[in-house]
């Protein structure tokens, strides 16, 4: 499982924390940089991170635009990612130097800029050296006709693992959108495992959704919550053809995160 900062109830991945972190950062210690020097001044640092955020926004948008194209109005569901940082980055800077007048009056905010993004990037790099954990072994689980599964029958070919339950809301947005691309990619399933709910409550939900159960699998007692360490609900698992975990996403997921994901499992 990925780091994660939990508030209570509340968990947040440490990815997602630490952007906003740093986007704060960069902010405030610009508008310190230019206090003194005049209204436009003070009004370039927030220009600037605006029209970075819509920047980086839009070109991962245009690069996956395929996935937007059914539904259009998911372009702004920022809270389920979707951003091209180096876009978002050159877009900053471009404004700082337009907004300050020259790259020299501009320089304390490129630098604080320069230092955030080189944070960003050092992190991301950490994190793609990191050692990927297996995802568990001897899991069984069961089919909505009370059919068992064993996940370890997947080994050998790269394979996609959602935990959702009923009465999470991101769950219930993203559930027909996972089951939509589990029926379009047929080389890599794509399971959606219910986490700690009967079969009925499951069926019944699925049937006032218009739900197929084709890729629905109950986990009763909830045991890959336990064994994965996920502390919250959505999480997706992307797994490798080896039975190691590729990627793991928190939260609800994007289409265009989806397919990206998928695209980016090895096959053998």
């Amino acid at each position: 499982m990925p780091d994660v900062v939990t508030l209570g109830p509340l968990a947040f991945p440490l990815e997602r924390l630490l952007a906003v972190g740093l986007t704060w950062a960069f902010l405030a210690s610009s508008l310190w940089l230019v206090r003194h020097k005049g209204q436009r001044a003070t009004r370039t640092p927030w220009l600037s991170l605006g029209i970075g955020i819509v920047a980086a926004r839009v070109s991962f948008v245009v690069s996956h635009w395929e996935s937007y194209r059914s539904d259009p109005a998911t372009v702004l569901y920022l809270w389920q990612g979707g951003f091209e940082p180096l876009a978002g980055i050159v877009a900053a800077a471009a404004v700082l130097v337009v907004g300050m007048g020259s790259f020299r009056k501009a320089a304390g905010s490129m630098l604080v800029l320069a230092v955030a993004s080189g944070i960003w990037i050092g992190y991301l790099q950490f994190e793609a050296q990191r050692p990927r954990p297996p995802f568990p072994a001897g899991i069984r689980l069961v089919d909505l006709a009370g059919r068992p599964m064993s996940l370890d029958a997947l080994r050998g070919r790269p394979f996609v693992v959602n935990l959702w339950a009923s009465w999470c809301g991101p769950c219930r947005r993203e559930m027909p959108m996972f089951v939509e691309v589990a029926s379009t990619t047929p080389e890599v399933a794509v399971l959606l495992v219910n986490q700690g709910e009967d079969q009925r409550l499951i069926q019944r939900f699925l049937e006032d959704e218009g739900l197929p159960a084709g890729n629905i699998l109950s986990d009763r007692g909830a045991s890959l919550m336990r064994l994965t360490g996920s502390s919250g609900l959505p999480t997706t698992f992307f797994v490798r053809p080896d039975g190691r975990i590729e990627e793991t996403h928190m939260g609800e997921l994007s289409r265009a995160a989806l397919l990206r994901g998928i695209d980016q499992l090895p096959r053998l």
